[in-house]
């Protein structure tokens, strides 16, 4: 009688143990987490840098613009190329600062075309192009600041480069077309014209 209550009463402990046991250590009887434990959270943050896909709208816009205004005046393209530089740093530092300069630099790219009496076309197509360049650089900069490179925007940014060619197009050939009834080939009018036309295009695209 001994012999069998030692091996009834071994070292094997029983099973109400075991599961106790795993229950203090975080685990159900099967071996699994329970069910309400909380997953890992990753805590990456998203980047805060503009979309590649309007990092290269600008960028291609910009340099197409120089080509456009080296047409004409090779002094003006020469100073578009500085406002595509700036542009890029802007892009690369996601700074609005470097933005601004960059369309400030395409502004004086315009006036140096004028100044120096670079044909009406390169004028305009340069401006359109230009002005398009640095608002799609702007838009890129305030979404990667809002909602981080990773986040899926190509649609928004392509329909935001759409419609800022579309506007930008259309006071484009309304300067073109208000030089062809009044300027009478003088390229100061012609930048006059252009120039505000430019002011309207910004009013629409900041209204």
């Amino acid at each position: 009688m001994s012999d069998t209550r030692s091996a009834s009463s071994g070292g094997t402990p029983p099973p109400e143990a075991d599961t106790a046991g795993d229950r203090e250590d975080g685990r159900d009887a099967g071996g699994e987490p329970p069910a309400d434990a909380e997953a890992p959270v990753d805590a990456a943050e998203p980047t805060d840098a503009p979309p590649r896909l309007s990092t290269g709208l600008a960028l291609a816009l910009g340099t197409v613009a120089a080509a456009f205004l080296a047409a004409g005046s090779p002094l003006s393209g020469a100073v578009t190329l500085l406002g595509v530089a700036a542009l890029l740093a802007s892009l690369a530092r996601a700074s609005t600062r470097l933005c601004g300069l960059a369309g400030g630099c395409f502004a004086l790219a315009l006036v140096a075309g004028g100044a120096t009496g670079a044909p009406v076309a390169p004028l305009v197509g340069g401006a359109v192009l230009t002005t398009s360049a640095w608002d799609v650089a702007d838009h890129g900069i305030g979404l990667g600041r809002h909602v981080g490179r990773e986040a899926r925007t190509s649609r928004n940014e392509l329909v935001h480069a759409a419609g800022t060619l579309a506007v930008t197009g259309s006071a484009g050939a309304i300067a073109f077309g208000g030089y062809l009834v009044a300027a009478g080939g003088q390229p100061t009018t012609a930048l006059v014209f252009l120039l505000l036309g430019g002011v309207l295009l910004l009013t629409a695209l900041r209204g």
